[in-house]
Formats: C-alpha cells, sequence, structure tokens
C-alpha cells in the first residue's frame, strides 16, 4: 500500500525531498559555525558568512548527520523507497570498478591542480592545525562529510526525484542545489561544480550506486589536502 500511495503523489514527494535538502545545509551551516555551539576552533569557515567551523571531525560527523542520515530517513519516509533505490546499494560492480581504475587517477590529478590555487589553499584543508602525522586520521574521517554531502545530493535527490521528473531533470534538479550549496567558497570550486554535479549524477545513474562517485570526490579533497600538507601544492 505504501508503494501505490507513493506512486500516486510523486509531485508532493519530490517537493518534500527538495525543501528537506534546503533546511538541512541551512541548518549544516549554521550548526557547523564554531561560534553557534561556544566552542574554540583552529578550522577555516568557507567564508565570513559561515564564521569558523568547528572543529574539523566534529564538522565531519555533523555532515553525517544532518547530509545523510536525516536526508535518508526523511527519503524512505515520505517516498517509501528503499536504500537500493536511492542508490546507497552496490549497484552495478563490474562498471563501477571500471569508474575506480578511471577515476582514481584522475582524482589524485585534480587534487594536485586544486593545490597549486591559492584561492583553494586559503580555505584547505579546512583543519589549520592539520601535520602530516594527523592525515590519515583526517582522510578516513572526512569521508564522512564526502560520503555525507552523495548521499543528499546524488542519493535522495537525484534517485528520489527520479521517478517524478526522470532522469535528466532530477540530476539537473541535484546539480543546480548543490551548486548553491558552494557559494561563498572558492570561485573555480564553485565552477567546477557545475560539470562536475552534471557527469557524477550521470555516472551515477548508469552505475545505480552513489558509492563509487563518492570514492573518487573523496580522493580528490583528500589528494589537494595532502598535496597542501606535505608541500607540493606551495
Amino acid at each position: 500500500m505504501s508503494t501505490a500511495a507513493g506512486s500516486s503523489t510523486p509531485g508532493r514527494h519530490g517537493s518534500l525531498l527538495v525543501l528537506t535538502a534546503v533546511l538541512v545545509l541551512i541548518a549544516f551551516q549554521y550548526l557547523t559555525r564554531a561560534d553557534t555551539l561556544g566552542v574554540y576552533s583552529a578550522a577555516r569557515g568557507w567564508t565570513p558568512l559561515t564564521g569558523p567551523a568547528l572543529p574539523a571531525r566534529l564538522h565531519f560527523v555533523f555532515a553525517a548527520l544532518l547530509l545523510g542520515v536525516i536526508p535518508i530517513l526523511v527519503a524512505k519516509r515520505v517516498t517509501g523507497m528503499s536504500p537500493g533505490e536511492l542508490g546507497l546499494g552496490a549497484g552495478r560492480v563490474r562498471p563501477g570498478l571500471l569508474i575506480l581504475l578511471v577515476g582514481l587517477p584522475l582524482a589524485v590529478a585534480a587534487g594536485r591542480l586544486g593545490a597549486g590555487s591559492a584561492a583553494m589553499r586559503a580555505v584547505y584543508p579546512l583543519d589549520t592545525s592539520l601535520t602530516s602525522s594527523g592525515f590519515p586520521a583526517h582522510a578516513v574521517t572526512q569521508f564522512l562529510y564526502f560520503g555525507a554531502w552523495e548521499v543528499l545530493f546524488r542519493g535522495v535527490l537525484l534517485f528520489g526525484l527520479r521517478r517524478r521528473l526522470g532522469d535528466g531533470m532530477s540530476n539537473v534538479v541535484q546539480t543546480a542545489l548543490s551548486v548553491t550549496a558552494h557559494f561563498g567558497r572558492a570561485l573555480n570550486e564553485t565552477f567546477a561544480a557545475l560539470p562536475a554535479g552534471l557527469l557524477f549524477g550521470w555516472v551515477d545513474l548508469r552505475l545505480r550506486s552513489i558509492w563509487y562517485v563518492a570514492i573518487v570526490h573523496w580522493l580528490i579533497g583528500m589528494s589537494m589536502d595532502a598535496f597542501i600538507i606535505f608541500g607540493a601544492g606551495r
């Protein structure tokens, strides 16, 4: 019965998914300010508007909750879709592994390019106290952030809206919102979010999973941080 009810009001469900995305993004921007919670942090904010960020690991935990867990719970509730239907399963494993084979070296190259940008080095790594000895733990925990980002945009929005809007338009909507979420960051990062969002969404739809792209996306960020920390991006 829940499936039938969900299919009868796809427009309402689509609106609720978009509203959820907007609300959790606003909450994420507000709650990950160090001054909101009254804690000291050596981490940067992306813009003067966002203020200093929470300590990096706490920031990543908030990302997992606000951008990942809450949207999944809402999406399951309002659409009746399973985790697999939301792109949270393994999908097409063999093509996914091929994407990783091609995408991982490209991700490292993109990270190296980003590390060469003064605008990116002014913001990243988010944790200004990060050292080479602390980098492995930083890399592991930051997957909470990148994974949650992919859950929200390429999982809940992309797969959650496709029944109503179709593959192409759902990809456009999730990309538009993900680009908006980059406003206030370095311009080259914001501009890159448009083609990257469309490409990532296109790949996810064909693989029926968000996780292969999530790994590539994470490696871009981690490679950039590594090149900056270890001096190659300076």
